[in-house]
């Protein structure tokens, strides 16, 4: 399983330069929309022309510019499903071996009846353990998302009063 690595494709905003970061997503958000309001409507309906190529870096931008959180969730998530189908592998393995043993032992009934029940407990203590293992990654990574929305939801807020600010 792989190791994150916060400085492996880490966005341009950590240290000091949050705060011009900051200020250049406005920048890159607030270019955004003069295209769209600026942009040539197609006749007769609420389409509109745009240049893909500016569009597209506009929004490389944006992307270079989000925060390493959502790169760390992503990365959590990726490897709790990582981390599921390894155990549900090795489960696959382990019942298989189970089976392999009980087909050399099936003439002894007490001992073949001991190796069905070894492979359900431990098919079953995988399960649980991968149960857990994905409900705290998720948690985790619900958290992480939820705090990356609020943040989010505050810089919109913050732009949307200085658009007004802007007008008013």
């Amino acid at each position: 399983m792989a190791e994150f690595n916060e400085n492996q494709e880490r966005p341009r905003n950590s240290g000091g330069e949050g705060q011009d970061l900051l200020k250049d997503s406005y920048e890159v958000l607030d270019r955004l929309e003069r295209m769209v309001l600026q942009a040539k409507s197609m006749p007769f309906s609420a389409n509109c022309i745009l240049d893909r190529e500016e569009v597209l870096v506009l929004i490389g931008l944006l992307r270079d510019g989000l925060p390493v959180e959502l790169k760390q969730a992503k990365w959590l998530l990726d490897q709790s499903h990582e981390l599921l189908d390894t155990a549900r592998a090795q489960a696959r393995d382990i019942v298989d071996d189970a089976r392999d043993h009980v087909a050399h032992l099936i003439d002894e009934h007490e001992i073949t009846q001991q190796a069905r029940n070894y492979a359900q407990d431990t098919v079953n203590e995988a399960n649980e353990e991968a149960l857990r293992i994905r409900e705290g990654a998720l948690e985790y990574t619900e958290n992480r998302l939820t705090q990356v929305e609020d943040q989010l939801t505050e810089i919109l807020v913050t732009v949307r009063k200085h658009k007004k600010d802007l007008q008013g």
